[in-house]
Parts: structure tokens; sequence; C-alpha cells
């Protein structure tokens, strides 16, 4: 499988020592040294130069028994690793397997999924692509990855031209690898046998692999090492047994001394190495390597020789306490037990060197002398100087308000002391504590109340003083009152609510400065007069505090009655009427009735019968309550017609053959029992009804019935009887 777009060569070399590998190991001590880097590559091996640099850059590395194998033959995927750390390839460590041979768990999965675009691959017609990651690489494969990594342009070149006239084996280089092969061979990246041939199939052994990839790099492009700063400050030669080193870095490299990671800050590293052990040369090895995997790496040797022991002191610059303990360790390369003294007191030193001792200073500045003498009387003297500063203890306050509306606060806190587990606590210098925690509660006076704290330890050492303040300042009560209304249309109103108190549980409320309720709530009943009611609430605390002062007007409007009628016609045939009805009032259950200005009734209601006049009657309603207050007049007006009686007749034939006939019937008028009956002007009969016998004369006989009531109404009928004898 080919590659589908090849990078710039600039590209490679700036990623050449991408994953060159860890950091070597150096001895700290030299014991021996040598001059070659493979034990099996001499100065004088044909490919020595080139492999030095390799090695030197990362690129190559040996055996464990630090050996190189120059003459062994090269495989496959050995061939995938350099070509990626040679030209600084991006490692691919997932991501979907190309090769059925190299899978994920294999050490070479990332090399070859990662040159995979400049190494041949196998691709049969049928089954899955290969890659065959042991077998030996060839002059070929090296030929072709070189020219495709290298980002060479191959599609000009007369492929057969130049392999035909150089090799008598051209035909054995691979078809479709041809451009390849001659575009290496033109450019010079690799070159025949001496007996004419190129041999595409031989195997390529590692010194040789080695020499290709150097002359690539040496040829066209910087050494690998040249954008990498690597400058070392260290003497050849020191008395003193700890070492300094400094130096100048890249800044984003990695620095590493003697295998170990040192901190890189802005380009600089400073260490400091204890040469522990004894006379002799160290060596160190450092090592910067670029984010990309360029490396450079710098041997320093230094010389350490004296004839003093070696000392070490530990001891604290200052101190809060008296006791403090002063440790070290002391070497000799010439005595195995050199005697430390302390302020000129021997002190014990263990096998291995260590020593300690505990001190008791005074305060301010003690001078601590440590001596190292051994057997041959040299001796090494180291000062310190320790200042021991006895404080006072710490106090610390929990939170204290600056103001308050209640009469108490609780004041809590710790002291701790390093020299006194039991610190005493001070209140307005009043002890408060002697066991270093306090929790008190303190009455509060109305005003400023000034708090002092302070805390002193069995040294006699106190603490600084901390004030603070806390104003009282003692609130009235809150009177909350419940729903009051502004306006009322009855005589009297609840008042009701509640008094509450920081300082008193049971204020005492007022309305207009009469004492109501002690136990701060309220419920009472008021009167109220016509017109505005004003009422003030007021609530006292134990204190002498007075809440703000609430006041509310209730408006008391007084009504009159609500006069309800019955039914009133508003006219009328008869001659007297039922008047019915009732009153309610608010203020008084039995309102008075009028009618016509006449008093009616006094219990709220009434049903009387008036007698109507003829014609119109005007009837006046009104209610009063005990508060003089009256309803609306109420008018009604009603019409008394007084009609005529009315006049029924029995059966009174138009013709007859008779002489004698009976006249008769009845009257009735709604205003008179007893209306009067005239038979042509004659009075029949004063009860409402009549029977007469009368007698006809021949021919046409004329009836005039008429009756009259008490009003003088008048109703008619008359009727014509024909006598036939």
């Amino acid at each position: 499988m080919y590659g589908k777009g090849l990078k710039v060569m600039a590209a490679w070399v700036m990623l050449l020592s991408l994953l060159f590998g860890g950091v070597a190991n150096a001895a700290t001590v030299v014991q021996q040294t040598n001059s070659y880097v493979f034990i099996d590559v001499k100065s004088t091996y044909w490919a020595n130069e080139a492999i030095e640099s390799m090695a030197n850059q990362g690129i190559i590395t040996g055996n464990p028994d630090g050996s190189f194998k120059p003459e062994e033959a090269l495989t496959r995927e050995q061939l995938a690793k350099l070509i990626t750390l040679t030209f600084g390839l991006d490692l691919i460590s997932d991501g979907v397997q190309t090769f059925s041979d190299v899978n994920s768990s294999s050490w070479a999965y990332k090399y070859v999924e990662s040159s995979k675009e400049y190494l041949t691959g196998y691709f049969p017609v049928k089954g899955k692509p290969f890659f065959d990651p042991q077998a030996k690489a060839t002059r070929e494969d090296v030929a072709v990855a070189l020219v495709r990594a290298m980002g060479l342009e191959t599609e000009s070149i007369n492929a057969e031209s130049i392999l035909s006239s150089k090799f008598s084996d051209y035909e054995d280089i691979s078809p479709q690898l041809e451009q390849e092969v001659a575009v290496a061979v033109d450019k010079k990246l690799i070159q025949g046998f001496p007996n004419g041939t190129f041999g595409p199939n031989s195997p390529i052994n590692r010194a040789s692999v080695a020499t290709l990839l150097y002359r690539v790099l040496k040829s066209s492009y910087t050494t690998a090492t040249k954008d990498v700063q690597l400058d070392v400050v260290l003497p050849e030669q020191v008395s003193d047994s700890t070492l300094k080193i400094t130096g100048k870095v890249s800044a984003d490299a990695k620095v590493y001394i003697n295998d170990e990671e040192v901190e890189n800050i802005n380009g600089s590293f400073a260490e400091a190495y204890d040469l522990d052990q004894g006379e002799r040369v160290y060596e160190y090895v450092f090592k910067a390597v670029l984010p990309n995997g360029r490396s450079r790496t710098v041997t320093k040797q230094v010389t350490y020789q004296t004839t003093a022991p070696k000392l070490t002191v530990k001891a604290p610059e200052s101190a809060s306490q008296p006791d403090v303990t002063i440790s070290g360790k002391v070497t000799d390369s010439t005595d195995t037990s050199p005697v430390v003294t302390v302020n000129d007191k021997e002190v014990y030193v263990s096998y291995n060197g260590d020593w300690s001792t505990k001190l008791t200073l005074t305060e301010g500045i003690n001078k601590i002398v440590v001596t190292a003498v051994n057997e041959h009387d040299k001796k090494t003297v180291i000062e310190k100087q320790v200042v021991v500063t006895l404080g006072g203890p710490e106090l610390t306050l929990d939170f204290i308000p600056e103001t308050s509306n209640v009469d108490s606060v609780t004041l809590s806190g710790k002291a701790t002391d390093k020299n006194d587990s039991y610190p005493k606590i001070y209140i307005n210098d009043k002890l408060i504590n002697s066991y270093g925690s306090f929790n008190v509660n303190m009455t509060l006076k109305e005003g400023e109340n000034v708090f002092t704290f302070k805390a002193t330890n069995s040294l006699g050492k106190s603490s600084s003083i901390i004030t603070k303040k806390v104003i009282f300042t003692v609130g009235g009560p809150e009177l909350t009152l419940d729903f009051i209304p502004e306006t009322s249309n009855v005589d009297s109103v609840t008042l009701s609510g509640k008094a509450t108190d920081k300082n008193d549980s049971y204020p005492k409320i007022y309305i207009n400065d009469k004492l109501i309720n002690s136990y701060g709530s309220f419920n009472v009943n008021m009167t109220l007069k016509e017109g505005e009611n004003v009422f003030t609430f007021k609530a006292t605390n134990s204190l002498g505090k007075s809440s703000s002062i609430i006041t509310k007007k209730v408006i008391f409007t007084v009504g009159g009655p609500e006069l309800t009628l019955d039914f009133i016609p508003e006219t009328s045939s008869v001659d007297s009427v039922t008047l019915s009805g009732k009153a309610t009032d608010k203020n008084d259950s039995y309102p008075k009735i009028y009618i016509n200005d006449k008093l009616i009734n006094s219990y709220g209601s009434f049903n009387v019968n008036m007698t109507l006049k003829e014609g119109e009657n005007v009837f006046t309603f009104k209610a009063t309550n005990s508060l003089g207050k009256s309803s609306e007049v109420i008018t009604k007006t009603i019409v008394f017609s007084v009609g005529g009686p009315e006049l029924k007749l029995d059966y009174i034939p138009e013709s007859t053959k008779s002489e004698q006939i009976t006249l008769s019937g009845s009257a009735t008028d709604a205003n008179d029992s007893y209306p009067k009956i005239y038979l042509n002007d004659k009075l029949l009969s004063s009860y409402g009804s009549f029977n007469e016998r009368v007698t006809l004369k021949e021919g046409s006989n004329t009836f005039v019935f008429k009756v009259t009531n008490s009003f003088g109404k008048v109703t008619t009928i008359e009727k014509t009887v024909v006598y036939t004898p």
C-alpha cells in the first residue's frame, strides 16, 4: 500500500528525535572509562562514525550487553522503527489494524502503523494484508522507504534506463517499486555491489542501514541535535561535599541528570548533590529532550577531594519553643568513626554516621557550633544560629456581632500555645477558663459594651489583646394588628392583634393609652360612636421601650332601617286594601313603622287593612330606628274606582199569550251588600233580589229595570214583552 501524501523533508527534520527512547543510565561514580559507544564497534570500523552519530541522537540503540552487532541482518519491524525515529513520524498507537500479522499487542505495532506509507506491505488478491514483520529487510525495502520518507519526485525519471545501465539483476527489482529504487540510486542514497548487481532481495545489515540513514541526514540536513540547547556549568574539582550544578537549556525541553528528571524553569536548571561516595571522580550525564523527541547528551566529570570529615547539620533557623533538635550526618573517607560535638559536648554517632541531640535554648539568638574530627585530627566546623522567640498563645474568637437587639451575647473561642496545652483566657481581665477554650454568656447594658480578650501561657507570655465592641440597642416590641375596617355601619368593632419582643415574653398592650392586655395578644370589642372613631395602639416591654404607635380610624356611618313592602295594587275596585311589610336594621332589632306619619307597629313588621275613598288614595311608608335614623320614605298610590251593581234577570219571554208573567232576578255590588232594585222607577226590593207578578196589556209592554248602590251608581236593563191574547 503506497502513501497518498508525502511530508516535506523539513517537517521530518523537526521530528527526527521523536520517541528515541528513555534517558540512558549513567554511573554516578566513575570506575573506568571507555571511548567506544558499543563494545563491538571500534573506531576503525568502517561504519563507526555513522553508528556513533545515530546512537548519540537516540535513533539506534544497542543490546543489553553493550554490543551493537553491526553485521546482523535487520528485520522489517526493526526497519519500521528506525524509519519512524529517523524522520520523526507521528506515532500511531490506536485506530484500525492495517496488517493481519501486526496487532496492537506487538511492540512494533505503533512503528509499523506510523511508517506504513513508506514501507511496502503485502496485499494479496485474496486474503488479508500482511507485513511479515520478522522477515529480513531487503535493500529494495530500504531504498523505497528512503525515497518516500524524503518526499522525492518519482514520475519524471526513466527507471529502466537508470537501473539497466548499472545493474545486471535489475529485472529482479519488483516492477511496482522500480521508480522509487531508480530515484534512490540516482540520488546516491544507495549503491550496488562491486560485481555490478543491486541485490534487491538481499538482506541488509544493521551497520549498512545506520550508514544510509546517517548519509541522508548529513548530506541534506542539519544534525538531529543542532536545535537542542544544553549548556552545563560544573567545576572539574571541588572540596565541598555539596555539589551545585547549573545550566541553560531549551525552554521547552525536559532535563535529566543521571536519568532523573529535574525542573526546567524558563530555560534554566539548578540542582545540588551530596558527594557521598567519598573522595573520587563523579560523573554526571545530562540529557535534554525536546517535545518533538530531539535530544542532546552531555557528560561531565568532577573530582571531589577533601581531608576533613564530611558533615551535614540540620537545625531550624528559628523556634517558638526552647527545646529544639539538632541532627545531621558525618562521613569520612579515612575514618569510619569521626567524633561529633555540639557546643563542645560529644553526641552519639550511629554506625552510618547519623547523629541527633536535643538542646534547651534561651530566648533570643543561640549560637550552635558543630564540630566533626577524624582520626587524623582533621576537623570540619559548621556554625548555625537559632533564634528562639517564645511567643504567647494564639487566641481565636468565634463570631461576635457588632450590634445586638437582645440583652445578652455569647462569647466563645479558643487559645492554642506550643508550650502550654491549657492557656488561661481572660475577658476584661477576669479569668474565664484555664482549659484553652471558652463559651460564656454575657449580659449587655444599653449602649456600647467593650470586651477585651487575652490568653496567657505557663511561661508568662500573653497573646495579643483583642478588643471587641457590641452595641446593645434596646428596641421596642413589634406590634401586629389583625384586620381593622376603615368604615362600619354597625355600632361596634372587634380589635385584635399581638406584640412580640426579643427581651420580654409578655409585653403590655394599650389602646388609647388604656392597658388592654399583659400577655402579648388581645381581642376586644369596642363600641363606636357615629362618625370618626380613632384608636391608638402601643406595646411596651419590661425595659420600658415602646413599639411604634399605630393609629387606626373607623368611621361609623349610622344608616336607617331597610323597609320592604309586600305587594300593593295600583288600582282597586273595592273600598279597602291590606298593607303589609317589614323593616330591618343592623342597630335596632325592632324599628318603628309609620303609614302616613301614623305609628303602625314597633316590632319591625305590619299588616293593616285600610279603607279607600273613591279616586286616588296616597300612602307614605317610613321606618325609624332607636338611633333616630329613618329609612327612605316609600310612597304608594291606589286608585279606587267605584262601579255600578251587577243586575242578573231571570228568563223573560219576548212574546207571550198569557196576560200575566213573573219578573225575577238579583243584583250584586262589591261595595253594597243590599243594592236597591227598581222596575219602571218603582222600588221593588232593597235586599238585592226580586220576584214580581205583572199584568200585560195587549201589544208591546216595556219594562225598565234599574239597580242603585250606596255610592249612587246605577245599572239599567230594558226588556220588551209583546202580549198577543
